[in-house]
């Protein structure tokens, strides 16, 4: 290169040869959020810039939005310990999460999740007629917690939980409706680690064994209405303080168990029409009652077309999950297994394994405590 000094050629090599091996940062961020928790935690130990890219809530938003949808299971084994599923490759592996626990006597049990972020429900016995209650907020993924006090004395037996994430806020909330003389409702803010308690006696708990379902930033309950005698499907408005109604499918009768779950994005909820058949619709338009749409039907275990790992008395109950990529469906199966239900097919696959499945995804949203 005439002109150029021996040593300014030298330099302009170098700085060519530095761009052509420099990868653009939005090529970067696109790769990185596609990976597991376990290598984004690594890579903020390569530069301030990474750990700041890594550490973003945009970053944090994006990789959360990639993800498919995990198990959690409750095992046989250890008190704190639990088993993660892949959805998508659900039978081979299996992988062991442990519970933050300090008391060996804890018993835990998760009760519903957001984000990546599960709700534990903590007791631990003190003697023959009493017993400690508390909460963990627990990312498995990045192994953060916060532990949580209880707001008063719950009667678990008849308490509904939820957890949602509050956009008019950017909290993460907990809410927790019982009932004994009056139906309260306690909601618990992440970011002032504190309850709020709110007393609504319009409704009635329906207590089972089915989760909430959280949709449009809200969580969602079947509750019995002491004003219409009906059981309705309700959501706590966190702004207003109060129970607000979502009108139910047109088809809906009044003796049908009817219950909640979320599937890509929308609230459904499948009603037992009888000999465990089950009929699932969604509310393709959120409040607008004309927009529920059957989606699909589960057959009676008569009629399934069953791959049974191990037999399935024909009075079992299915609770419906979550979707997964594929277009099918996670089910739990008398809370003690789950399977994979197919809707193009109608085919039912079943494992065995673990109490109570909580969907979950892999997430980095942090916690304050127990990093």
């Amino acid at each position: 290169m005439e002109g150029f000094p021996p040593q300014a050629r030298d330099n302009k090599k170098n700085k060519t040869r530095e761009q052509q091996h420099h990868i653009p940062d939005e090529l970067v961020f696109q790769i990185l959020t596609r990976l597991p928790v376990k290598s984004i935690l690594r890579f903020k130990c390569i530069s301030k810039s990474w750990l700041s890219m890594i550490s973003h809530p945009k970053f944090i938003q994006t990789h959360l939005h990639l993800q498919s949808p995990k198990l959690l299971l409750k095992t046989d084994g250890s008190p704190v310990s639990f088993a993660s599923i892949d959805s998508e490759n659900p039978n081979p592996y299996r992988k062991v999460l442990h519970c933050p626990c300090e008391d060996p006597s804890a018993y835990f049990q998760p009760l519903c999740s957001c984000d990546g972020l599960i709700l534990v429900h903590v007791r631990i016995e003190f003697d023959g007629t009493r017993s400690g209650k508390s909460f963990i907020l627990w990312n498995p993924s990045n192994r953060s917690h916060r532990r949580i006090s209880c707001p008063y004395e719950l009667p678990f037996f008849n308490s509904l939980y939820g957890l949602c994430y509050d956009s008019t806020a950017d909290d993460y909330r907990v809410v927790i409706v019982s009932h004994e003389k009056v139906t309260s409702v306690a909601v618990y803010g992440l970011r002032n680690n504190s309850w709020d308690i709110f007393v609504d006696n319009r409704y009635r708990l329906y207590v089972s064994e089915y989760g909430a379902a959280v949709v449009n930033g809200a969580v969602h309950w079947v509750m019995f209405s002491m004003e219409s005698g009906l059981w309705v499907i309700v959501y706590f408005d966190l702004v207003e303080g109060k129970f607000k109604e979502v009108p139910p499918p047109s088809s809906w009768k009044e003796d049908d168990v009817m219950n909640l779950v979320v599937l890509g994005g929308f609230l459904c909820v499948y009603i037992d029409v009888g000999e465990r058949q089950i009929e699932v619709y969604a509310m393709k338009e959120y409040g607008n009652k004309e927009s529920w749409a059957r989606l699909f039907v589960i057959p009676s275990p008569s009629e399934r077309k069953c791959s049974w790992v191990h037999t399935v008395p024909s009075s079992a109950y299915v609770m419906l999950l979550c979707l997964t990529k594929k277009g099918q469906v996670l089910i739990s199966i008398d809370t003690r297994g789950f399977g994979i239900y197919d809707p193009k097919d109608g085919t039912v696959l079943r494992y065995l394994g673990g109490w109570m499945p909580i969907p979950y995804v892999e997430s980095l949203v942090p916690l304050n405590e127990g990093v």
